[in-house]
């Protein structure tokens, strides 16, 4: 009986670690990691400086666009969009690999699709695997109306007092068509996104050693722990 326990006990301690190891490599957020760095000014993806506009309704947006003008947004209502997209670009494209001397090959695709509204497994996937990929929201503007901004998943977990600095772009073709479904429940213009995402400050393979190496240390502290715990019981007995 004891030894089916202690079965049970191994089987479910490696459920959790294996989930965990998942979790770590593919959701957790460590675009917060490569902002320290990003300083304050008026590049995209800075902490806002002197001389950034802060854009409040939406009749300013295709001037902000014109001028080449660096904007922010004040804190506001986020609706989720049926889109994700690469946190690194250069991520997208076939990779091939050998296992077992089979050759593999995997397609990884820039942007995520899901349908509109989002259904909860389209969500929760796209939450899963949030740590390659960055979703759109909408935010809501002073004056009513919505605006799709684009930046780091971690700023809607954190809460974001002060957005980056960004710039308004025309949105590509995927934005644009998920965007075209979303002008049904609200007032946003399709033909513009506010970036604020700083492009190429994430390497997916620097990243994803980073992700392993956490792995490895939570291993060996877990290891620690059950070396510590098992002493302990020695000694006890």
């Amino acid at each position: 009986m004891k030894e089916e326990s202690f079965s049970l006990f191994t089987i479910l301690r490696n459920a959790v670690c294996t989930i965990l190891v998942f979790l770590v490599l593919l959701a957790a957020p460590t675009g917060w990691l490569y902002d320290f760095r990003a300083g304050t000014g008026a590049e995209q993806g800075q902490r806002p400086g002197v001389g950034v506009q802060r854009l409040q309704q939406q009749e300013d947006i295709e001037t902000c666009f014109l001028n080449n003008t660096p904007v922010t947004v004040n804190d506001g209502e986020l609706a989720d969009c049926p889109l994700a997209r690469l946190r690194d670009s250069e991520q997208a494209g076939i990779h091939t690999h050998h296992n077992g001397g089979v050759k593999r090959s995997v397609n990884v695709s820039e942007y995520i699709y899901a349908d509109y509204p989002i259904p909860l497994l389209q969500r929760f996937i796209q939450g899963f695997v949030g740590g390659y990929y960055n979703r759109y929201h909408l935010l809501k503007l002073e004056d009513g109306s919505w605006l799709c901004v684009y930046f780091d998943d971690y700023l809607v977990l954190t809460g974001a007092d002060h957005y980056p600095t960004g710039y308004i772009r025309h949105t590509t073709t995927e934005e644009r068509r998920m965007l075209n479904q979303m002008t049904e429940n609200y007032d946003v213009d399709p033909v513009y996104v506010l970036d604020m995402y700083r492009h190429g400050k994430v390497s997916w393979i620097f990243d994803t050693m980073l992700r392993l190496a956490a792995c490895a240390v939570v291993a060996v502290m877990i290891w620690s722990i059950k070396t510590l715990l098992r002493r302990q019981k020695n000694n006890i007995k």
